[in-house]
Formats: C-alpha cells, structure tokens, sequence
C-alpha cells in the first residue's frame, strides 16, 4: 500500500526568530578568536546567506586563504561564541511559530525538516533558546553547502532516505523569508511559501518569485489549509 508524506523544509533566521543581531556577534568574535581577523561584517548581508559563503566572502577581502580545516576551526569556534553572547541578548520569536510548528510536527503525514545558512549546532542551539528543536526531525545546513539552493536538495535528499518501503512524496513546501530561500524552494521543485517577518518586504517578496507571500505565520489554520489544498496539485 502506497501512504503519501508532506515535506516542509524551515529557514530559521527572519522565519521563525529574530536573534537580534547575537548571530552577527558571535561571528565577528568567532573571526577573531580562530583566525585573528577584526571585521565588524557592516557590509556583509546575512539575510539569505550561509555561514560558509560570509566566511568565504570574508576571507576573501582579507587576502586569506581558507582550508577545509580552517573551515572545520571556525566551526567548532562559532557555536562557543554564540553560546555565550545569546545570553545577553533580546531574542524574538515570530508571532505564531510555536503554534504552527506544534501543529505541523503532530500530524502524522508531514515531515518537517530545516534548509538554514546556519552551521549545524549554531541551528539547534537557536531553536533550543524557544524550544523549538524537537519539531524538526532533520535537516540542512550552512557548514555543508555554500549554496542555499545545494543545502535545500541535500535536505530533500535525507527525506528521501528516510521514507519508508510504500511512502512517496506528495508534496514540498519551503517556508523562509529571503528571495534565496524562494529559489532554494524552486530548486527542488518546492512550493515558496514566504514571510515579510525578516528584511524583505511582502512586494519583494512576490517580485522574487514566491508562490505564496504572508505578512507572518501567525494563521495556523489558514496556513495548514494552504498547504493541503495544494497536496494534490504537487509532488
């Protein structure tokens, strides 16, 4: 017997937290502590990147070179700064996030995973500031990939994997805030669902492509109608 499962893939940062610039900090300090670079990041956007391509991107202008241990280093270095400088910040939950994510992870058909430009541990350790670690039952990350759109079809290559004898995919969803999370979403043949919670606005968002644009998530019930009226249409 063939059972059909619903995969939403979550950004974090702009989505579902603000974490108030503790993020940006602790990559700065990070820099610092692992390679002795003073860079204040002013005029790197974070909003859609991946930890691994601002690292690139910063190593660059500063005329290093980056190997896969230095990359290793850094990413031992960043969640210990992080750790420490998120307790002394004014961290945001999004309104409606908890409510939607309980209702999500509850159902038995869905699975909800991550597509984040966050290294790994900095991902839970974010989550875990709201509890909200337990909801997702994988995902990708910004230490794996540069590319936003790789780190989506590497996460949607784990919910293959872990799919039962009988089990396919009937639809995709990715939920972030950024024009990049809406071509990730396209990437995978996905459906965009976007929100104006981060630094683009409703108009950007739909001139970048998105599917479906929401000024938050705060609808639990309009959202979960949303995404079993297009079940059918996708997959």
């Amino acid at each position: 017997m063939t059972t059909r499962v619903t995969v939403i893939l979550c950004d974090i940062d702009g989505t579902l937290l603000d974490m108030r610039g503790a993020g940006k900090l602790s990559f700065v300090r990070a820099l610092k502590t692992t390679f002795g670079i003073t860079d204040d990041l002013s005029s790197i956007s974070f909003a859609g990147s991946t930890d691994l391509d601002v690292l690139r991107q910063v190593m660059e202008r500063h005329h290093r070179s980056l190997t896969a241990a230095d990359c290793d280093r850094f990413h031992v270095q960043l969640p210990l700064e992080l750790e420490a400088t998120i307790h002394h910040s004014e961290l945001t939950l999004f309104p409606g996030v908890r409510e939607l994510l309980e209702a999500l992870s509850a159902t038995p058909d869905i699975i909800l995973g991550l597509v984040t430009g966050n290294v790994e541990s900095c991902a839970w350790i974010k989550l875990r500031q709201f509890d909200l670690h337990n909801h997702f039952v994988l995902g990708a990350f910004g230490n794996e990939h540069a590319d936003r759109n790789d780190i989506a079809r590497l996460a949607l290559q784990r919910v293959v994997s872990r799919l039962h004898p009988g089990q396919n995919i009937e639809a995709r969803f990715l939920i972030g805030d950024t024009p990049n999370d809406i071509m990730a979403a396209h990437a995978i043949g996905a459906v965009s669902i976007a929100v104006a919670t981060g630094k683009f606005t409703v108009d950007a968002l739909k001139e970048a492509g998105a599917m479906v644009v929401l000024p938050d998530l705060s609808d639990t019930a309009g959202i979960t109608s949303l995404v079993r009226s297009h079940e059918h249409k996708t997959g």
